[in-house]
């Protein structure tokens, strides 16, 4: 049923699924999930005068989206008497589970850094299978995946690098032959033509206080988590494209489909890589920007894992100069109301292991303490004139007042999003009242200009 009810509350949403290519997957029935939302939100009876979209990030599948909608709209309480809102949710789901959080059996490592599950394995046969996908599927790239995880499979889960481990030759072959199944080229600022596993290796592998390093900065002091960080740094590149190019087609098309059948407002709320999903939403596909019909009311980046000069009309000549890619999106005819952007200390996923083109951070700062790269879950959007950063958010805050519209905002929501869990941190302490507040705070100011 594309139609979900929260347990224990009385908040409902529609869940849209989508495949990789960005194309609507049909229900188990055969029905249309998008179809049947639309037609409920355009029903006579509906009534409804906000739609409000939701993106989870990466590392999710089916399940992992629906825990994560039931447990961040069932988190919600406004009172929205008065305010002239009626909403309407739609969750889209689309296939970003970029590796198990299961534990290779030979050891009780967790694959890739994430906390695993309580008692579940996963053979090296098992992973290749998974992973192949995400790399193209090929007989070369299961190849590669085998060679990488077997050798990993071999080594200690105890041992700690020392100062002579290196990556062997072999195993860093197998690796560019991922990076150049996963479309690596000369002009990314990861994995561009001179991305050297070798060098992601020794990074982590290289002590630091763990606080800006490149996916771990010897964050993990294991040699089996060092030797998995460039396969990290794959899968966080892959996914990262996938959500760019998932918001420019799927959800372009759902934003425009919703507005050619209704007039009603719409809003955009993305998590993680789920902001770029949004941003793509709004954004539109092809290599210049398309504004959808009517500029979208509002757009709210939770733990944006995207560059925090990505919305920059202007990026710092230190970074290479330009345009950033979504400066478009913060601006009419895009977005006619609020943009914002939460940031926490507590996000470990953006904060540390956010995928940066450079040794050290620190080699990098430019004016002020801002990092050449960095996530906008750490340091909010830069680089947009006119940006205002709110206060704090408080634990137990309900509404921000006085947002006007066309502004972008920046709030550090430490004080929320604090609960650590496994090697992400607060990545994804989502399911707060506090949050939701934020998003409809931004809904009321675009209701109250009409």
């Amino acid at each position: 049923m594309s139609l979900r009810s929260v347990p224990r509350t009385g908040q409902q949403y529609h869940l849209i699924c989508f495949d990789a290519r960005g194309a609507e997957a049909a229900d188990p029935d055969g029905t249309s999930a998008s179809r049947l939302a639309l037609d409920a939100l355009t029903g006579q009876a509906a009534g409804v005068t906000d739609v409000f979209l939701i993106s989870h990030g990466w590392q999710g599948d089916l399940d992992d989206a629906i825990s994560q909608y039931d447990s961040w709209i069932g988190a919600a309480n406004p009172d929205t008497s008065g305010d002239g809102i009626t909403p309407f949710l739609i969750g889209l789901h689309w296939p970003s589970k970029a590796w198990s959080d299961r534990e290779l059996s030979s050891g009780p490592s967790g694959l890739l850094g994430d906390e695993p599950a309580p008692g579940a394995t996963i053979t090296v046969e098992e992973a290749v299978a998974e992973y192949a996908a995400g790399f193209g599927d090929s007989p070369r790239v299961r190849d590669a995946l085998a060679l990488v995880l077997s050798f990993v499979a071999s080594v200690d889960p105890e041992r700690d690098v020392s100062d002579t481990d290196s990556l062997p030759p072999a195993v860093a072959d197998a690796y560019r032959q991922l990076a150049a199944a996963a479309g690596a080229d000369g002009d990314d600022p990861l994995l561009g033509a001179s991305w050297d596993p070798g060098l992601v290796f020794a990074e982590a592998a290289t002590p630091s206080d763990g606080a800006d390093g490149l996916l771990g900065g010897g964050f993990f002091g294991k040699l089996r988590e060092a030797l998995l960080t460039p396969l990290r740094q794959l899968t966080f590149w892959h996914s990262k494209n996938q959500a760019r190019e998932f918001g420019e087609r799927g959800a372009a098309t759902l934003v425009r489909e919703i507005m050619a059948r209704s007039q009603a407002r719409v809003h955009l709320i993305g998590h993680s890589f789920g902001t770029i999903v949004m941003a793509g939403a709004v954004r539109g596909p092809g290599d210049q920007p398309t504004p959808p019909p009517r500029p979208v009311e509002s757009l709210v980046l939770v733990q944006g894992a995207v560059s925090l000069w990505a919305f920059a009309p202007e990026v710092p000549a230190d970074i290479g100069g330009g345009r950033g890619y979504f400066a478009d999106v913060v601006t009419q005819p895009f977005v006619r109301g609020v943009v914002l952007a939460t940031r926490t200390r507590w996000d470990y996923a953006v904060g540390r292991f956010y995928p940066l083109a450079v040794r050290l951070a620190n080699q990098f700062l430019l004016g002020g303490d801002l990092p050449k790269f960095g996530g906008i879950g750490t340091f909010g959007i830069q680089g947009v004139p006119g940006t205002v950063e709110l206060p704090p958010l408080a634990a137990g805050a309900t509404l921000q007042s006085g947002l006007a519209p066309g502004t972008v905002y920046n709030v550090d929501a430490s004080a929320v999003i604090a609960t650590l869990s496994g090697a992400a941190g607060a990545h994804n302490d989502l399911a707060h009242s506090e949050l939701s507040w934020l998003g409809w705070s931004a809904a009321r100011t675009a209701a109250a200009i009409g």
